[in-house]
């Protein structure tokens, strides 16, 4: 059942990049690579599956190390993909060979072999096109895009793949690959000392551009990780974690906006992921989304339970995580607002847990006992909730959207707004009630808050009376 749930999927991943290849929308992350590695680590992966089908599988490996500046996860998908074609449809051997190089080399080959099937002279024509079978075996697994795909992805890389038969024994497929690219990244870090992504991540700000929202990604499974993280990377900052105790070291120093998480982890799971940050005060803002195989009405209850905002099952379709992403950023960003700029909006309306709604509740009853205090600030509010400087303003900024000091503003001027509806008090007496000692200010403030003047909105609340 795993095995034919996991082949849509990987077919469509396949789809998409490939249509992604042909729009050029595709770009590479070039890193130096030890080349004579990648092999060993794919071979190695594919040794147990040849020995399965008892085929001679062999991989010829020159001494000397070759390094090439490539994208390593795009140039696995070539590899794996022909290799993967030659064990396939191999009778009794196949082979991966690179070939000799020498310092004088623009570009290194990696040889394919297998005995198979051998193809025609018309089929080497269309061996490239997607959806290529040929009628010899119609009858094995196979999607027909891999080649396509791998010849799409090896042109991005400004090389190319040929195929040759040798005889009648053999059919050859030569990958071709520059070891330079015109273009490089700042990459100092070889194959031998990549770290794990989400220890890369911690420089993701000075690598793509600002205003992004940043989104942690906490899945224990590589592929629909690095899928998932390469999809949202167009649109927002994206750091990764394979269970909940690294999502919580990454919380604890990035400014998550937004997490989503698989369920089933090891270490620490999504549910007491989602549980611990839901009645965290620290954490508590932060939107989370869980992601599940499980399709049970009980397994959806549990999830919303422990205060997941949103609930999607696997497989499903990108389109819809993004769509509820941006539902979840969108629609908070809009109650912000709303709180605001509007005069009369409660302050539990941006409370999304009952951890922020307690938090938001003693802030604002600190503010309003100490309404007329005009030395209040953001060092004296922070010391009357027990938090530091820090802490304070950053969940003040998520929770409303608004430093401290400009909340202890709002506050105010929404503490006046509901004065002045009550029509017991002139303006200027309302701007002392509220802390201000001249009504001029009080009046500026009030209008450039609210967009309307203090008696404005007086005429306005007796028209609607």
């Amino acid at each position: 059942m795993k095995k034919n749930a996991s082949r849509p999927i990987a077919l469509t991943n396949q789809l998409l990049e490939l249509r992604k290849a042909e729009a050029d929308k595709l770009s590479l992350s070039l890193v130096s690579t030890n080349i004579n590695e990648l092999l060993h680590e794919i071979y190695a992966s594919f040794k147990p599956v040849a020995e399965q089908k008892d085929l001679e599988c062999e991989l010829y490996l020159p001494k000397l190390k070759l390094y090439a500046l490539v994208d390593c996860e795009v140039l696995k998908k070539i590899i794996t993909n022909l290799f993967s074609n030659a064990i396939e449809y191999a009778s009794r051997t196949t082979q991966i060979k690179l070939l000799p190089f020498s310092s004088d080399d623009d570009c290194f080959g990696i040889e394919f072999r297998h005995d198979g099937h051998i193809f025609s002279n018309e089929d080497t024509e269309s061996i490239f096109e997607p959806d290529f079978r040929i009628t010899e075996t119609e009858q094995q697994e196979g999607t027909g895009i891999g080649f396509s795909l791998a010849k799409s992805l090896t042109e991005l890389h400004k090389g190319k793949i040929e195929f040759k038969k040798m005889g009648d024994h053999f059919n050859i497929f030569l990958l071709s690959i520059p070891i330079h690219q015109e273009i490089k990244t700042d990459q100092k870090k070889t194959q031998e000392e990549k770290k794990p992504d989400h220890i890369k991540e911690d420089h993701a700000k000075q690598e793509i551009s600002s205003g992004k929202p940043f989104i942690l990604l906490v899945e224990d499974h590589h592929d629909i990780l690095t899928y998932l993280k390469n999809q949202l990377a167009n649109n927002y900052v994206v750091f990764t974690a394979t269970n909940g105790m690294e999502a919580i070291d990454i919380l604890e120093k990035e400014n998550i906006q937004l997490i989503i998480s698989d369920i089933m982890m090891p270490v620490m799971d999504g549910i007491d992921l989602c549980k611990n940050l839901k009645n965290d005060l620290h954490y508590s803002h932060i939107p989370v989304i869980l992601l599940t195989a499980k399709n049970s009405i009980g397994s959806k209850i549990e999830g919303l339970e422990v205060g997941a905002d949103a609930y999607i099952e696997k497989p499903f379709a990108f389109e819809h995580l993004l769509a509820q992403i941006n539902n979840l950023l969108i629609n908070r960003n809009i109650i912000k607002e709303h709180f605001a700029h509007s005069p009369l909006a409660h302050i539990k309306g941006i409370a999304h847990s009952k951890a922020d709604q307690e938090f938001i509740t003693k802030l604002h009853d600190l503010i309003f006992n100490h309404i007329t205090q005009i030395d209040l600030d953001v060092d004296l509010l922070a010391k009357m909730m027990n938090m530091s400087r820090p802490t304070l303003y950053r969940k003040v900024k998520a929770i409303a959207n608004l430093s401290p000091n400009e909340f202890i503003n709002v506050t105010r001027l929404k503490r006046a707004a509901e004065v002045l509806a009550e029509g017991n008090y002139k303006i200027n007496e309302v701007a002392n009630m509220v802390g201000y000692t001249l009504s001029t200010n009080f009046s500026r403030d009030f209008q450039r808050q609210f967009g309307l003047s203090p008696s404005t909105y007086l005429n306005t609340i007796k028209k609607e009376m």
